[in-house]
C-alpha cells in the first residue's frame, strides 16, 4: 500500500505564519476524500517522525498498553541513548522506516544521489542496531515539499522502486512539528479534523522529539477516538 498524498489546514497564526502555512498548503494535491463503505475494515496507522527521543518510551508505553503497533520513521543518532530507543521500537514489533540519516533539507534535496547516499547509511546504522533491513520512508518535509524540486523526488521515487522500496507520506496531520507547542487536544483536533476520517485507510502524522511533550497525550485522545469510530490499528510494512 502506498499513500501518496498529504494535508495541512490552515490555523490562526500570524501573518507570516499564514503565508508559509498557505504555501505549503498549495503544495500539495487536491484529493477527493472518499467515505469508507459501511462493512470494510478500516484501518489507522499511526507514524512517528524524527525520532528516536526522549518522547519514544512514552509513546511506546501507550502502544503497549492499548495493545496497538505503529510505524516511527527515524533519523540518525542524537545521542548514546538513541541506538537503545531504536531497539526498544523493534523489540516491540513496531515497523521502523528511513527518514534520512542527517535530516539535513540542504544535504539531501540538492541531487538525488545525496539523498539515496544518506538514506543507505540510515540502514546500514539501523540493521547494525536491530538485525533489520528497512524497505519503508518517508521524505523529510513530505514527497511534495517546496525544499526539493518535483524531478528529484521523482528520481528518487524510482530508484528506490527498483530497490524494493516503499514511500509514504500521510492524510492526516496533528501539526505538531511547527514552532508553538500545541496542546494534546489541539493536536487531536487537527487529526480528526482532516477531510480524510472516515475512509478506509487513514495515516496519522505525529512526532516522535524531544520538545513535543504533549504529543503521548495527544496519541491517548486519538486512540479513544478513532476506536469510537470503529477503527482497527495497524503499522505501515
Amino acid at each position: 500500500m502506498n499513500i501518496k498524498f498529504g494535508v495541512i489546514k490552515i490555523r490562526n497564526f500570524a501573518l507570516p505564519a499564514v503565508i508559509f502555512v498557505l504555501s505549503m498548503a498549495f503544495a500539495f494535491p487536491v484529493l477527493k476524500a472518499e467515505k469508507a463503505d459501511a462493512n470494510a475494515v478500516k484501518t489507522v496507522y499511526f507514524t512517528f517522525d524524527d525520532g528516536p527521543s526522549e518522547r519514544t518510551e512514552e509513546i511506546i508505553e501507550i502502544l503497549s498498553k492499548e495493545n496497538i503497533k505503529a510505524t516511527f520513521f527515524v533519523i540518525g543518532p542524537s545521542d548514546i541513548k538513541t541506538d537503545e530507543r531504536l531497539f526498544k521500537i523493534h523489540s516491540e514489533g513496531h515497523s521502523i522506516g528511513l527518514h534520512t540519516m542527517s535530516h539535513d533539507y540542504d544535504k539531501i534535496y540538492l541531487s538525488a544521489e545525496n539523498f539515496i547516499e544518506d538514506l543507505d547509511k540510515e540502514k546500514e546504522w539501523i540493521y547494525s542496531v536491530t538485525g533489520e533491513e528497512c524497505k519503508i520512508f518517508r521524505f523529510p518535509g513530505g514527497s511534495n515539499n517546496y525544499n526539493a524540486p518535483k524531478w528529484l523526488i521523482e528520481e528518487v521515487k524510482e530508484k528506490t522502486k527498483a530497490e524494493g522500496m516503499t514511500w509514504y507520506d500521510w492524510n492526516a496531520d496533528g501539526k505538531d512539528s511547527l514552532g508553538e507547542l500545541l496542546s494534546a487536544e489541539e493536536i487531536a483536533e487537527n487529526v480528526l479534523s482532516s477531510e480524510f476520517i472516515g475512509n478506509e485507510k487513514v495515516i496519522v502524522l505525529l512526532h516522535d522529539s524531544s520538545t513535543r511533550t504533549t504529543t503521548p497525550k495527544a496519541l491517548e485522545i486519538l486512540i479513544s477516538e478513532f476506536r469510537e469510530m470503529g477503527y482497527e490499528f495497524g503499522k505501515l510494512e
